[in-house]
């Protein structure tokens, strides 16, 4: 069935879309070109792993999340988030200031502030797509924030492992800044806000801190835990599995050109696939259905890799490791960002929904560490049944999905019910 829109809606697709390419071009630095300088440089698997605390403020940013739901700060949210897009291009273009041979910890140092811009951006753009996005939306919405954030990484891993031996490292740094730039622009030109909410009774102003462990307890107690477990864990295998990709064809040979084309170019248009195959499914099934689906097919993506790393990383089976694996991570982060939309409470999204993608960004880190650790200890292999294991252990926490998520979001589970059933039936 064709995707029927109103003009509104895609508006806002579009704008979620712009703003997500822009936030993915500083990770490509990070994820797809760093780790595999860092291992032609002889760092082992566990300190680019480590690289990804640089990554901080993506889990930290609940501290500062609340501003985002301020009464007074949510009208001016447009302009606060184009001006995070012009110090998100100048610090992309400040890379170029000196090589990243000479010196790293400058590069460090701005793979920190890039994320911690970016993070701040996503606070005010989650907040958008939650408070723009009813129950049919978020599943193409978190198509559009999964396809483009891994534009953005293609843009950004493409740029320096290939354009840059061929355009100079300045040219491509201030490239990839001016996209930054231009897709702020477009998706400011093209955002509107949200309708407007009933006004609640003003509540005494708090310390963010206090706001924050408030969130915390409530995405942690009774009867709601398990959305806050399945944050952590649903993606902790995905996760696990792509930090031993990029190290492991260093380590066998591949060259930076079919790195290129194997993990940023086949690899992305799988994510992008997968990610509107997870936001059909999202629409289509309930979401426990869609969840379950979603990681039965990541844990199975992880049997090709299992095989490549045991023949040496051949190129075909290597190739379909990596397509399988991107497609299966596009579909499971779709449906999970959708799913954690569902479970978040409309009126404080900007913290809530925050919270909720923080504790997946938490599991980036401890999936990155475990695998490298495991890898570097007792082999690839290993490394990859540990992924495999961890991808299916979630499925234990969605039984009665539907009335947890409900709870999360202030709503009476049978009024969530019967906005699912539109959908068209389950699995």
């Amino acid at each position: 069935m064709a995707m029927r829109v109103d003009p509104r809606t895609r508006h806002v697709l579009t704008a979620l879309a712009l703003l997500y390419t822009a936030q993915g071009i500083p990770f490509g630095f990070a994820a797809e070109y760093l780790p595999v300088v860092l291992r032609e440089m002889g760092y082992s698997r566990t300190f680019i792993a480590s690289m990804f605390w640089l990554q901080l403020p993506w889990q930290l940013k609940p501290l500062w999340a609340p501003i985002g739901d301020h009464p007074r700060v949510r009208p001016h949210a447009r302009h606060i988030l184009l001006a995070l897009q012009c110090a998100l291009a100048l610090a992309t273009a400040s890379y170029a200031l000196f090589p990243v041979a000479t010196a790293l910890p400058f590069w460090f140092a701005l793979t920190a502030l890039s994320a911690l811009l970016a993070s701040t951006q996503d606070i005010f753009v989650d907040a958008f797509a939650v408070r723009s996005l009813d129950s049919l939306g978020r599943g193409y919405g978190n198509t559009a924030q999964v396809a483009g954030y891994r534009v953005g990484i293609v843009l950004g891993g493409v740029a320096l492992l290939h354009y840059q031996t061929r355009w100079g490292t300045t040219p491509t740094l201030l490239a990839c800044a001016s996209v930054i730039l231009l897709a702020g622009l477009g998706a400011f030109a093209l955002r509107q806000d949200a309708p407007a909410q009933v006004a609640l009774p003003s509540a005494a102003p708090r310390p963010t801190l206090l706001v924050v462990l408030d969130q915390l307890r409530a995405v942690v107690g009774p009867g709601v835990w398990r959305v806050a477990a399945l944050a952590v864990t649903y993606k902790l295998g995905a996760h696990t599995a792509s930090a031993l990709i990029k190290p492991m064809l260093v380590d066998h040979g591949w060259t930076r050109e079919a790195i290129k084309d194997a993990v940023v170019l086949y690899g992305t248009g799988a994510s992008i696939f997968g990610a509107a195959l997870g936001g059909l499914l999202h629409r289509r099934v309930r979401e426990a259905s869609a969840l379950g689906v979603a990681a039965v097919a990541q844990a199975a993506s992880m049997i090709p890799l299992a095989m490549a790393a045991a023949q040496g990383a051949p190129r075909g089976i290597t190739l379909a490791a990596i397509i399988a694996e991107h497609l299966a991570s596009g579909l499971g982060t779709t449906v999970l960002f959708a799913s954690l939309m569902s479970a978040t409470h409309r009126e404080r999204a900007a913290l809530h929904y925050t919270v909720l993608t923080s504790l997946n960004a938490v599991a980036i880190a401890a999936g990155g560490y475990a695998g490298s650790i495991t890898a570097d200890v007792a082999g690839l292999s290993a490394a990859v049944a540990l992924a495999m294991a961890l991808s299916v252990a979630p499925c234990a926490l969605l039984f009665r999905w539907s009335a947890h998520s409900a709870r999360s979001a202030g709503l009476d589970a049978a009024e969530v019910e019967d906005s699912l059933t539109v959908r068209g039936g389950s699995l």
